[in-house]
């Protein structure tokens, strides 16, 4: 019923660019090797051999659902109106859920949030991270990625958490990482886990830049070190005769980064399955995706179209500019995924860096725990603690909800009626009655007019 692609996707567009159909290449790659899976390896240990062509083709088939479903679910809810009523119309649980190990971060790269907003840095409690893996069995999702505002590769039980995974028999394990802490016996471990995909966030194809957009934050980082343990990486996996996980690495387009796509290409195609770019995010820091020049372009177009000067535009990988038109797409995040911080307070969108639009809490703790966290870190802000030196101006976000449940299952979560108001309020065209989303910077909810048709 709603595998297939929607009418009313037809007019979004994606921000994420390479050049192969990335999507199309990655469900090939996971089918043509989907044997090696490792949650298919543990139910044929478990069933038999005798049940190997069986069992081969339902992940088949339910790879395939679960890739289809990733744009058809949004598309047939926006289409068909489906806002609260969503889940009670469907039975469709989250297609992936984000669960956020380790919200600490090694580096601080200019154009992050975390120079804008404060952010604990903390690591998820074991037993809350197997609880939340156990409740995505229950609910049947399909997809984990052990990653959200942080560096998963911090957290010393990330394998394990991934080999946990692929026991209860989640389809598909992700993580994005900056590659800093890529060991040799790390990379292994992943491996040997059963990872499906990596995501690598590298910025810039030389030396200089990349120390523009990726300075450590609390040791100085390294260029040839962290593009040595990708490359490195790439000959384990071969050694240990390993499809998986399936590499990517993406570039954010900036300015200083743009001229730098061909090489960037070049140096990491033969190492990383998939090269992207992706489009420049605005999260509070400090650069910018276009220079001065084209800048000006951009006030004499709103002028002229009567447009406020914070209209959102973006630039791709071509260098097409594209400007916001005013209207606004339902956003999909809402009909896909779920978000856990790491002490199990939930969350609806991936963009909600600062906390502030909960719509659920799986563990009591987050509750009790309060704006703590948040208060120790801005204390070392103040002091200008080692790490946080280039945090001065980041600040607190109030929330907008205030929960009164806790240990909730994510079922109740998906299904309750903070996260169906939401919905309502997306298909019927209210994005701006939402105030986390009312200036969400996410570019697949704006239709976009392109700049008079010009490179820049």
């Amino acid at each position: 019923m709603i595998n297939k692609r929607n009418k009313a996707n037809n007019k979004r567009q994606y921000v994420i660019q390479g050049k192969r159909d990335l999507e199309n290449d990655k469900l090939d790659y996971a089918i043509k090797y989907m044997e090696h899976n490792k949650a298919f390896r543990y139910l044929l240990e478990s069933e038999g051999s005798g049940k190997k062509e069986e069992l081969l083709n339902e992940f088949i088939r339910r790879y395939r659902a679960y890739r289809s479903r990733w744009r058809g679910n949004p598309g047939y809810a926006i289409e068909n109106k489906l806002g609260n009523s969503y889940y009670q119309a469907t039975n469709c649980p989250p297609l992936n859920i984000d669960i956020e190990i380790a919200a600490i971060c090694d580096l601080a790269c200019p154009f992050c949030y975390r120079q804008a907003i404060v952010t604990p840095d903390k690591l998820m409690d074991k037993k809350l991270a197997y609880r939340i893996i156990d409740q995505c069995k229950e609910f049947d999702v399909y997809s984990i990625k052990f990653n959200w505002r942080g560096e998963p590769l911090l957290h010393p039980n990330l394998p394990d958490f991934i080999d946990y995974a692929k026991k209860k028999g989640i389809l598909e394990t992700v993580i994005n990482t900056n590659a800093v802490t890529l060991t040799e016996s790390k990379s292994k471990a992943l491996i040997e886990a059963g990872l499906d995909i990596m995501i690598y966030s590298f910025d810039g194809a030389t030396k200089d830049t990349y120390k523009i957009m990726r300075p450590g934050r609390f040791k100085e980082n390294c260029f040839e070190k962290v593009y040595g343990n990708i490359r490195r990486f790439a000959e384990i996996r071969d050694t240990m005769r390993s499809p998986f996980p399936r590499t990517k690495i993406q570039m954010v387009l900036t300015e200083e980064t743009y001229y730098e796509q061909d090489e960037y290409f070049e140096i990491f195609s033969d190492c990383v399955d998939d090269v992207a770019i992706k489009a420049y995010t605005e999260r509070g820091g400090n650069l910018s995706d276009v220079d001065p020049l084209v800048r000006e372009r951009l006030v004499a177009f709103c002028k002229d179209r009567g447009l406020p000067m914070d209209t959102p535009y973006w630039k791709d990988m071509k260098g097409h500019l594209f400007v916001s038109k005013g209207s606004r797409l339902p956003c999909e995040q809402i009909y896909q995924r779920m978000i856990v911080s790491y002490n199990g307070m939930v969350y609806m969108c991936c963009y909600d860096w600062g906390c502030q639009y909960p719509i659920g809490c799986l563990d009591i703790s987050a509750l009790k725990e309060g704006g703590k966290s948040f208060n120790e870190v801005l204390q070392k802000i103040k002091t200008r603690k080692k790490g946080y030196e280039g945090m001065s101006n980041a600040k607190m976000c109030k929330p907008f909800v205030k929960l009164t449940k806790h240990n909730q299952h994510i079922k109740e979560i998906w299904a309750g009626e903070i996260l169906g108001a939401v919905r309502q309020l997306h298909v019927k065209g209210k994005l701006g009655y939402v105030p986390i989303c009312k200036k969400c910077q996410f570019k697949e909810t704006y239709q976009w007019e392109k700049l008079n048709n010009q490179v820049v």
